[in-house]
């Protein structure tokens, strides 16, 4: 049974609906044409900000597939000879035309088979599934302090590793201070925040510490703690959540990584959640 309530957002569809609305818009009043060209910069606008810089921030490389994806789209969209009215004649698809709208399908392929594996799917919502599958409800009322969660026995640069290892499979995003390591787990849709906001405050969010002399803390967000459906015991889902990330560390640093992503399957969360 699911923890978490519903994931209604649509933050991920905003770049689709404001495409479409200046295409609309271009069309009606310019032509289909300028609609055309305008929408295909857009695109390939849209590969910069969005797959190349997912690719910056995360070292993900399935993000330059969807980076090529657009760009091939884009292109095919500035190529193609559309008719300046509808009804006319059909679009003509030159050489180079054929050539663009061939790769566009071969990287859309490509590009569907890593959504299908959840490649390029931040693995937040799994995190806060995962630590609250044995939680029930509890008396312990929500606080903002970070709890203590266990301790490891692995080295800082051991640390440094897996956690740069979770920020590649889109798990958590990093953050390294003088003196540990923190880990903010990133839900689909919170994910533009933690992109494109310069003064990211991740410390008010959900995240896992670990200490660079073993220490092990938690602190959950009111925010991911008010998306559970029920008032869970907050010291028990602290603690779970803590383990889960020993569990993990454990995991990778004795090679068996592959562990990792079948807990996080093993949710069974869509591939947009």
């Amino acid at each position: 049974m699911r923890k978490l309530k519903a994931d209604r957002g649509i933050q991920g569809l905003i770049p689709a609906i404001v495409s479409s609305v200046v295409f609309l818009l271009i069309l009606f009043i310019v032509g289909p044409q300028a609609a055309f060209n305008t929408l295909g910069g857009i695109v390939i606008f849209y590969a910069l900000i969005f797959s190349f810089w997912s690719y910056y921030k995360s070292n993900n490389a399935h993000f330059l597939v969807s980076a090529l994806y657009l760009i091939t789209l884009g292109i095919f969209l500035i190529l193609i000879d559309v008719p300046d009215k509808f009804g006319g004649p059909k679009p003509n698809f030159t050489t180079e035309t054929k050539i663009a709208l061939m790769f566009f399908y071969l990287f859309g392929l490509w590009l569907a088979y890593l959504t299908l594996r959840k490649k390029l799917k931040y693995r937040g919502r799994e995190i806060m599934e995962l630590a609250a599958w044995d939680v029930e409800e509890g008396p312990e009322s929500y606080t903002e302090r970070p709890r203590p969660a266990g301790e490891t026995e692995y080295s800082k640069y051991d640390i440094i590793d897996f956690a740069n290892y979770l920020k590649k499979i889109l798990v958590c995003h990093p953050f390294i201070e003088q003196n540990r390591i923190v880990l903010v787990p990133v839900k689909m849709g919170d994910e533009f925040e933690l992109l494109y906001k310069p003064d990211y405050d991740y410390l008010s969010k959900t995240w896992i510490s670990f200490d660079f002399d073993g220490q092990v803390s938690v602190h959950i967000s009111r925010k991911d703690y008010l998306d559970y459906k029920e008032d869970l015991a907050f010291d028990h889902l602290c603690e779970s959540m803590g383990k889960l990330f020993i569990t993990f560390a454990d995991f990778y640093m004795r090679g068996d990584k592959v562990r990792i992503l079948d807990r996080l399957n093993s949710v069974k969360l869509g591939i947009f959640s």
